[in-house]
């Protein structure tokens, strides 16, 4: 960009927060006024996620931009917010115009778990789905010691997979955040999730694409998933699926894959690009959940039956050659056989 032209552009981003700011703390003394008044953390980041939301869409226009200014922009409202409230409780900001929520599915490490809650618990959540299994005491306490969360339990050992489609069954929101109950992920990355979800895709995913180098030198697993993409015609989502957390989903979204089908994820990515739903991405978090180069030879054949399933899928919707022409046979002589 021209030297010139980006210094206007940093003045008037420079206007812009100040007035956010200057707002909130106006709107933040109008609250502490009201009768809706709670000093306790939680009411006052809610009121203060409610209060931006509302002066985002009705006064600020409330339109889409660069993600990273409309986050400075809430970060400022929100500072000025509490300034006029006169407390301070720690929030990541995010304009929703819906509800959202999240769905956790802890191992059985509660230092992870709690520090996976505590990046979740500074964001606009209408609730946080726990899904444990075979979980201690310690687990039990982490997970009922934040707000609006929803703990389920299972006895035994439960395929991730299907603690996360049954963790989405539990809850109504409109945009539904799935992170990994090992990796705590900065707050600030997860919140784009969400807004992307909530603004711009039925479906936001993990890049992971810029880390896995040329094809050639890429693991089995990793390859399945850019030729599902491409057999697909979605190239453009190289080798980024439902099979990496963290990512999000609208409600759109789950209603179309239907959501007990989120226990395979590939079939969950082949059904959403055939339902032609909006698949972009939300962000790039180096993700645990991701199948590693070393995988075992169990989670090598499980991966490739997953994806059996999503092609299986796919020709049942659109012909055995996935609706590419045959160039090289002249398949017309052959009649009523042809096919």
């Amino acid at each position: 960009m021209n030297k010139r032209r980006s210094i206007p552009n940093q003045i008037h981003l420079k206007n812009v927060l100040l007035r956010d700011r200057s707002t909130g703390v106006k709107d933040g003394i109008n609250w502490r006024k009201s009768e809706a008044f709670n000093d306790s953390p939680g009411q006052l980041q809610e009121a203060a996620h409610k209060n931006w939301s509302q002066y985002f869409h009705r006064r600020a226009g409330g339109k889409g931009g660069d993600w990273k200014v409309i986050l400075q922009r809430g970060k400022s409202y929100t500072s000025g917010f509490m300034k006029g409230v006169g407390l301070y409780s720690k929030i990541i900001p995010v304009p929703l115009r819906n509800t959202a929520s999240a769905v956790v599915c802890a191992c059985n490490r509660a230092i992870d778990l709690q520090s996976v809650l505590k990046k979740l618990s500074i964001l606009p959540l209408k609730e946080i789905v726990v899904v444990l299994h075979n979980a201690s005491d310690e687990m039990f306490t982490i997970a009922r010691n934040y707000k609006n969360t929803v703990v389920v339990h299972f006895p035994e050992a439960v395929d991730p997979d299907v603690e996360r489609s049954l963790g989405a069954k539990l809850t109504s929101a409109n945009t539904l955040l799935f992170v990994d109950g090992e990796q705590a992920v900065d707050a600030n990355i997860l919140a784009r999730f969400i807004w992307e979800c909530e603004s711009r895709v039925d479906i936001a995913l993990n890049d992971i694409s810029t880390r896995l180098g040329l094809f050639y030198q890429r693991a089995g697993i990793e390859r399945f998933h850019e030729f599902l993409n491409r057999s697909l015609n979605r190239k453009d989502l190289k080798a980024n699926s439902l099979s990496s957390l963290p990512f999000a989903l609208s409600r759109h979204a789950l209603d179309t894959m239907g959501i007990s089908n989120l226990a395979v994820p590939a079939k969950a990515h082949a059904m959403a690009i055939l339902g032609g739903l909006r698949i972009g991405i939300g962000g790039a978090v180096k993700s645990s959940s991701h199948y590693e180069r070393s995988a075992s030879n169990e989670k090598w054949r499980r991966a490739a039956g997953d994806h059996i399933e999503a092609w299986r899928e796919a020709m049942t919707a659109q012909g055995s050659r996935l609706n590419f022409a045959d160039s090289t046979r002249n398949r017309s002589v052959l009649g009523e056989w042809e096919r």
